[in-house]
């Protein structure tokens, strides 16, 4: 559920703003509002600091080796250390632009085989005139008198040749220009520079051991910087200083308490209108899986929004079961998931994530075994039995999408509703909910040709009618014919809208459908080359797990696209939930150093 939050206000002295600081990051109860905008020349060094940390940081997480090696938590003179590194990665960058530049050289000059630029520059200045030259055979036949032709090597048409002149003519063709070194040289300094880049690499993974005391020094710079950013946006007036927040209402007896026993002055009040206010969720475990979508999509409701996080998580793993379609790439997400969660359990702090995965792919594994698909039908069909024969027919199917189409929908309009209790504008949605009702029987007439009950345009009539009277306060009507007109208009489209967005649930059927049918293109593939020898088995397998693979991505990629729009656009959209919330961060000490 979303908490109910209180807006505070807290005031002392001046000289009291640290301390104001220090008590409250350690309540950690305490979402702040800037007063002013932080400004200074101590808030512009710290986030160079930072920066500067996180770009090593990441330097040591690109070059660090499988190996890894011993780390350390302390670390005197962090910057230093962070100066080097940076210096070392620059080096580094401009060691490997040379290497490139020297190995294209070396692959230029290659076919002219090993020669001293030297060698023909003494020559030249003693009159023997010496150039390298490309064209092809056409090329050739423009030479001039009195020039010698001697060719080096040739490319198809390319020609590559030298001129040999007693003096320096024009020449009808690509004259190139001399290299500043020899083959032999070239390969000596790419051999030196490689030597130099192994070197300054060894050097930089030495560094690797200062990734945790680096990550430390990070932490500790962001709390300050964090702190920083406080102080110099504390509101003041004379001698008194003020800051503004909000507060979870649960906690603003706590945040009472420790402002009486400092001697500070706190009011609170309730949120107004137009207050940014905070989105503070607070849901049972199991509910919370949920929150890694949320923070993926980077998406969280707005403090008088409704908190979906039950309905959204129930939902989307139903939708993730029917996407997915096969219990055999289930039991994969299962099985890699238990992999990655034990190898990371004891690294990973929030391990949330896993089980979500665990959940939605049990859901693909259920919809897999109801169906009678494990990597599809026909590989392991004399094994695999739908436990319900049912759902083996197409139109079965996309009845089933519908229902789930419009009971999403109606939970979304019976939601809404009920936030508009007590007055009469619930009735507006009493009123969506039988347009809805009304939509999903169309569909199965434009879609599966099931013809429409007598009863249901009588009904949707009703419910428009229901609509248009109490989408808004009668009063409002009366004083706005105009706006009322256009209301009518736009509650004609929205009916519409909703007919396309039960439609729209048949993406459930026809992507799980279009994996099956891919599934099967590959394992028919697979059967049809047959087992017959070991030459065609391997071929077999690399088909089945290559085809399966890519099944599995496209998949992944059908979630991310259908799974999660059904849920954020369609049935948000339904809730009039517009995700407009702002994450509640406390101000709190997170190390041991902080402040």
């Amino acid at each position: 559920m979303i908490m109910p939050m209180k807006r505070i206000y807290v005031m002392s002295l001046r000289k009291e703003a640290d301390r104001i600081l220090d008590v409250l990051a350690g309540l950690g109860a305490v979402h702040l509002e800037h007063e002013q905008t932080p400004q200074g020349g101590d808030l512009n060094d710290l986030n160079d600091q930072n920066q500067a940390l996180t770009k090593a940081l990441l330097i040591l997480e690109e070059f660090q080796t499988k190996k890894g090696c011993a780390r350390t938590s302390t670390l005197e003179i962090p910057q230093a250390v962070v100066n080097e590194i940076l210096e070392l990665k620059e080096r580094i960058s401009e060691v490997n632009e040379n290497i490139s530049v020297i190995q294209n050289n070396i692959a230029l000059w290659s076919p002219w085989g090993s020669f001293d630029p030297e060698d023909i520059r003494v020559l030249m200045s003693k009159g023997i005139f010496i150039r390298l030259c490309q064209g092809t055979g056409k090329d050739l036949k423009k030479v001039p008198e009195g020039v010698a032709v001697q060719t080096i090597t040739q490319n198809g048409r390319q020609i590559l040749f030298a001129v040999i002149s007693a003096s320096l003519v024009e020449l009808p063709f690509t004259v190139l220009d001399f290299p500043s070194m020899g083959l032999s040289q070239m390969k000596r300094q790419l051999g030196e520079a490689r030597q130099k880049l192994d070197t300054m690499t060894s050097k930089l993974r030495e560094f690797c051991q200062y990734e945790q005391a680096l990550l430390k020094a990070l932490n500790s710079k962001k709390e300050e910087l964090k702190f920083k950013e406080a102080l110099s946006g504390m509101g003041r007036v004379e001698s008194i200083v003020y800051l503004k927040g909000f507060c979870p209402e649960e906690r603003c007896p706590e945040l009472e308490s420790v402002a009486q026993k400092e001697k500070w002055i706190v009011l609170t009040e309730e949120p107004a209108t137009e207050d940014k206010v905070p989105t503070y969720l607070k849901n049972p475990k199991w509910v919370e899986l949920v929150n890694p979508v949320f923070n993926f999509m980077s998406i969280i409701p707005g403090y008088r929004e409704a908190d979906v996080s039950f309905c959204f998580l129930f939902f989307f793993s139903i939708f993730f079961g029917m996407l997915i379609g096969d219990a055999g790439y289930g039991l994969v997400f299962f099985l890699l998931t238990f992999w990655l969660h034990r190898k990371a359990k004891s690294t990973v702090s929030d391990q949330t994530a896993f089980y979500l995965i665990y959940v939605l792919s049990s859901c693909a594994m259920i919809w897999g075994a109801l169906t009678g698909t494990f990597f599809g039908v026909s590989l392991f069909g004399k094994f695999v039995k739908p436990l319900v024969p049912w759902l083996g027919t197409e139109k079965n199917v996309q009845l089933l999408c519908f229902t789930i189409g419009a009971a999403h929908l109606t939970i979304a309009h019976i939601w809404r509703g009920l936030r508009k209790l007590p007055t009469l504008l619930v009735l507006s949605d009493v009123g969506w909910v039988a347009i809805v009702w009304c939509s999903f029987f169309y569909a199965q007439q434009f879609i599966l040709s099931v013809p429409v009950p007598a009863f249901i345009n009588p009904m949707g009539l009703v419910a428009f009618i229901i609509i248009i009277l109490f989408s808004q306060p009668f009063q409002d009507i009366l004083k706005d014919i105009t706006g009322f007109s256009i209301g009518i208009l736009l509650t004609v489209l929205t009916v519409i809208s909703t007919l396309i967005d039960v439609i729209s649930y048949i993406r459930l059927f026809a992507v799980g459908t279009a994996g099956l049918a891919l599934a099967e293109a590959f394992n028919q593939m697979a059967l049809s080359a047959g087992f017959h020898n070991l030459l065609m088995g391997l071929m077999s397998i690399l088909i089945l797990v290559a085809g399966h693979l890519l099944n599995i991505i496209l998949g992944v990629m059908a979630i991310m696209v259908h799974g999660l729009r059904l849920n954020i656009l369609e049935f948000s959209g339904h809730l009039s939930l517009e995700w407009s919330g702002v994450k509640y961060h406390p101000f709190k000490r997170l190390t041991k150093e902080s402040f």
